[in-house]
Order: structure tokens, then sequence, then C-alpha cells
């Protein structure tokens, strides 16, 4: 992942807490009630993206994660694109002391931002585990209206890498024809992004390649070079979930209830 452009980055002080240093991160119970107790709906340094801070607010949806797998919790929040509305996507992670939540976001070559709320892999990305760099890479499928009448949809297989910032890579994409009346086959082709064979900070933005469906399907074996995946559950709470339960005892259930299902059943202290 050497070509790409970092643009956002931040670090943002938990306005209710202190400033004491650990040497580890606190237990996950711990960093939960700091997540909920840190809300801060309406203030710069809360996690919630309040109507003062976007008039789209509500299309925004938040879970609890541990997407590197370093025992330090996340906020991992996305905003569904729309009509004339542009996707977002920031994961928020606590530092050791968990005083502060570090984010940034990273694009590797020409990848822009996924809509990862568009299907049904928001719920259920495939997770790869790379061994040798100990990196978890979370795939997800962005699909948007195709631009021109030859095309209806762009389906894009994207990689979320939390590995300091949040590393955003498309992978491969898929373009759709829908059936037409009377056929129930759709028309597909299969792609490689354009600027993989661009050279970085050329600005310009290449020639897809054309692939069979098999490159596509296995396009996460060529990148990482795993044999397999296994589901990553995330369980999203929308913004008017999260809102109503602000400085309420309901809110780190909520928290909770939503790093219970990234964990897929396991326990923590």
């Amino acid at each position: 992942m050497t070509k790409g452009k970092k643009i956002l980055s931040a670090l943002l002080a938990s306005l209710a807490l202190s400033a004491t240093a650990f040497a580890a991160p606190r237990s996950p119970s711990e960093q939960i009630q700091i997540l909920a107790e840190t809300v801060n709906s309406g203030q710069e340094g809360g996690w919630f993206v309040s109507p003062e801070k976007d008039a789209d607010w509500n299309r925004w949806f938040y879970a609890v994660t541990d997407l590197d797998h370093d025992g330090r919790l996340e906020i991992f929040k996305a905003k569904r694109g729309g009509e004339g509305i542009a996707p977002e996507i920031r994961c928020e992670e606590l530092n050791d002391s968990c005083d502060k939540r570090t984010w940034g976001l990273f694009f590797a070559g020409g990848s822009d931002v996924p809509d990862i709320m568009s299907g049904e892999s928001a719920t259920a990305p495939m997770m790869y585990h790379e061994q040798g760099s100990d990196d978890y890479h979370y795939v997800f499928v962005s699909s948007k209206k195709a631009d021109g009448d030859e095309w209806d949809f762009v389906d894009t297989k994207v990689a979320l890498t939390m590995h300091g910032d949040l590393i955003i890579e498309d992978l491969a994409f898929m373009t759709v024809k829908m059936p037409s009346p009377g056929s129930d086959l759709a028309a597909r082709k299969f792609f490689l992004p354009g600027w993989l064979k661009v050279e970085a900070e050329s600005g310009q933005i290449g020639t897809p390649e054309e692939i069979d469906l098999q490159r596509y399907a296995d396009i996460e074996l060529a990148r990482f070079g795993v044999e397999s995946g296994q589901t990553a559950p995330l369980s999203w709470y929308r913004a008017e979930e999260i809102q109503k339960r602000i400085g309420l005892a309901e809110l780190p259930l909520v928290l909770e209830n939503s790093y219970k299902a990234f964990l897929n059943g396991g326990q923590y202290d």
C-alpha cells in the first residue's frame, strides 16, 4: 500500500477525562463506559455527529469495534450516501490512557470514499487476517448508480484496514446492467482499478483492466495472500437510536451490545 494519500487526521480530546497515562489499554468494559461518557452531543470533541455538526446527521450509523485487535476500542461510524449526499467514513480509536481518540484516513492509490452502508456487507463484511503484517482486512461492497446509460450500477469491493490510520483500498469492481423485460439475466463485467498501473502522484486516473469472474471472486486471495476469511459481524445503531439515549444509562448498554456483536459471542471483562 505504498501508493496513496492521507487526507484527514485528527487528535480529539475526550472532554470528560483526565490526562492520566496508563501502560496498557483499560478493560473493554471501562472503555465502553468512557465512550458513553464522552459522546458529547453538540460539542467539538464528542464522537456523535449532532444536527449542529451535519444537516444530514440522521444518515450516520455507529458501531463499537476493535478492527485491529489491539485491545483499544473504536467508534466506527459511517454516513450513508444518497442523491446529492456524499458518503463518509471514520474510525476513532481510544488511546491507551483512554483520554483521547485518534483517527485518520489513508486512501490507497485512487481509491475513493466507499458507501459501506449500501449493501448487505454493511453488517457482515468478510475479514482476512494477514499473518505477515498481522493486519486485519475487512472487505465491504460499495454500490452506487453508474454514470450514463450503458450500466445501471457499479459494485466495488473495498478493503478497510486499521493500521494507525483507517486504510481504504479499492480491490476490484463490477458493472451491472439489470435484466431487460422478459429476461432474468443481468449483464456484468469485472475490472481492476485503473490506478493500479499509474505512477503515484501523477494525477492520472488510468484505465481499468477487465478481468473474469473467477479473478474477481478471488481478488482477496491475490491481494492479501490469505486462503480464506470469516464473517465479521457488525451491529450498527442509527443516529436517532444513539441520540435519544445520550445522558441515559441505556447508552453504555447499546455500545456494549454493539461490541459483543463484533466479538461474535466472545467474552470480555
